[in-house]
Parts: C-alpha cells; sequence; structure tokens
C-alpha cells in the first residue's frame, strides 16, 4: 500500500505482505488508519475498497460515494452517481 502526495512523492509506503487481503483490512492491520486518525490534517483520496474508513480516520479518508439504489435506480440518481464518482476519480 502507498500513499502519494500531489507532487507524486512517496510519504509512506506499507510493508509487504504475503497472501491476499482486502485493501480496507490492510489499511486496518498495519496502522494506517491510527496515523490519520491521530496524525497531522491529511486528506488521502482512496478507492472505494476503502469504504467505511472515513469514520475512524476522522474523516481524513475520502473514498468515491456509495450506491443509494441496487436496482431500478432513477436516471437522474444513476447520473449524479457517475458525475460524483468521475469527479473523485
Amino acid at each position: 500500500m502507498v500513499v502519494m502526495d500531489g507532487e507524486g512523492r512517496v510519504p509512506w509506503c506499507s510493508p509487504t505482505t504475503p497472501g491476499s487481503c482486502a485493501d480496507i483490512v490492510h489499511a486496518r492491520q498495519i496502522g494506517l488508519t491510527k496515523l490519520l486518525a491521530d496524525g497531522p490534517a491529511a486528506e488521502v483520496l482512496a478507492d472505494a475498497g476503502y469504504q467505511g474508513l472515513s469514520a475512524q480516520t476522522g474523516g481524513h479518508m475520502v473514498t468515491p460515494p456509495h450506491r443509494k439504489f441496487k436496482k431500478n435506480a432513477p436516471d437522474w440518481c444513476e447520473k449524479l452517481y457517475e458525475r460524483q464518482r468521475k469527479a473523485h476519480s
């Protein structure tokens, strides 16, 4: 797991671990959530694999929006979701 700043520098990089692991689990295991919650103010843009960590990091972890409708979403809702998701990217 690598954290980069806006200039492309790498201020933090986690050690490698064997096997597969979900992003959110790995972030908790290596202490990234605690580092963000207790450390200096920083905003980390993350992919959907980290959804749910914002509450555990004091709002420092920013992920794409959740999909509110699973099936048969109104067209306006799908368009809004796509705009928000692309803006985050």
